[in-house]
């Protein structure tokens, strides 16, 4: 059978929106930010610095435009977090004004797990915290500008693979939250739009999955499972209930994977088949309801004979939803009246008998 967009279980749109907002603060408070500390240096005398700043913030106010205008979000989040790598291990290798770039590493983690997962940013983190470990405590090898004292060494790369931990763990935290509320909300989504009891979609789904599929070609059919108030009355509601489950599951099988099979009510199910004229949805909905009657099905140690009738419609010949539906209730009237194990369609209200 068609599945709707109704049954994702995990739903990454949410996700998707709010990386798409932080990448968005991202540029705007870092292009905002590097201005601001540019000017300072640039007061201070330090025109290198400045000039280096100031070319940062060009490129994160370049990546604010890039993500209006492009929609390749991983490209932009490998983006923002190399241009965040190169800050920060520019900040520390330089010292930034008066040795205090350094500090500016602590926001690092949060940025990277947040764009690139735990898995990527751990990975990032690692690598970079270790780039930084060598330019600290070789800066003759590896030519540091800045100077910093032993004790500053020490506490920074201590707290500093404290916060790497501390964001992967809440990384991992919140992406099981999210997938735990995913999971919750697709699970009450789904008991709000299927039957319980046969596990088909229900009157309340249906339309929703009308107006996503209505095509000029749609059929539509109601059918009704026949006698079955006698067999609730001579074998009880248990083995009733095994019969809706034994007929759900040969309409779903006789059909196509396009087709949708909707419990309607009690014993009635409603069958939508898409891009269908009404002499092919004719034939499919004979063709089901043949193999149902021609089927014979043992339920708890009683053998019983299962037939449907069915009033038969096409979207072409209504304007409406409730149309169809009342022609179609019409057309189930009239097959049953008419002896029942038969369809009635709206092809000059001709009555369809088993071949």
């Amino acid at each position: 059978m068609v599945v709707s967009h109704l049954d994702n279980l995990v739903s990454i749109e949410d996700y998707e929106k709010r990386n798409d907002r932080f990448c968005l603060a991202v540029c705007i408070l870092g292009s905002f930010f590097l201005c601001l500390f540019a000017v300072k240096s640039f007061f201070s005398g330090l025109y290198a610095y400045a000039l280096t700043l100031t070319l940062f913030a060009v490129g994160a106010s370049l990546l604010a435009l890039y993500f209006w205008r492009s929609n390749n979000r991983r490209v932009l989040h490998l983006t923002i977090a190399t241009g965040f790598t190169v800050i920060n291990l520019f900040l520390l290798y330089t010292g930034g004004e008066d040795n205090t770039g350094i500090f500016w590493f602590y926001t690092y983690p949060l940025i990277v797990f947040t764009l690139l997962g735990a898995r990527i940013g751990l990975i990032l983190s690692v690598s970079v915290y270790a780039v930084s470990v060598f330019l600290l405590f070789y800066p003759e090898l590896s030519h540091l500008l800045a100077t910093y004292s032993l004790n500053t060494k020490l506490r920074f790369t201590g707290s500093m693979l404290f916060v790497i931990a501390l964001g992967y763990l809440m990384e991992v935290s919140r992406v099981q939250a999210q997938r735990s509320s995913h999971r919750a909300n697709a699970m009450l989504k789904m008991m709000a739009t299927r039957d319980e009891l046969t596990g088909l979609y229900n009157r309340r789904a249906i339309r929703d999955i009308f107006e996503q599929r209505i095509e000029k070609q749609t059929t539509l059919a109601i059918c009704d499972v026949d006698f079955f108030k006698k067999i609730n009355d001579r074998y009880g509601h248990e083995i009733g209930d095994k019969v809706l489950k034994k007929v759900a599951i040969s309409l779903q099988h006789s059909l196509r994977e396009t087709d949708v099979v909707v419990r309607w009510g009690g014993e009635e199910f409603l069958v939508l088949l898409p891009n269908t004229d009404l002499k092919e949805g004719i034939n499919i909905i004979e063709r089901m309801r043949y193999e149902l009657s021609a089927s014979s099905f043992e339920i708890a140690g009683h053998a019983l004979n299962l037939s449907i009738s069915a009033g038969i419609v096409s979207a072409d010949e209504h304007e409406s939803w409730d149309d169809m539906i009342t022609m179609a209730d019409k057309y189930l009237y009239q097959a049953k009246e008419s002896g029942r194990n038969c369809s009635f369609a709206d092809i000059d209200e001709q009555l369809l008998e088993i071949a």
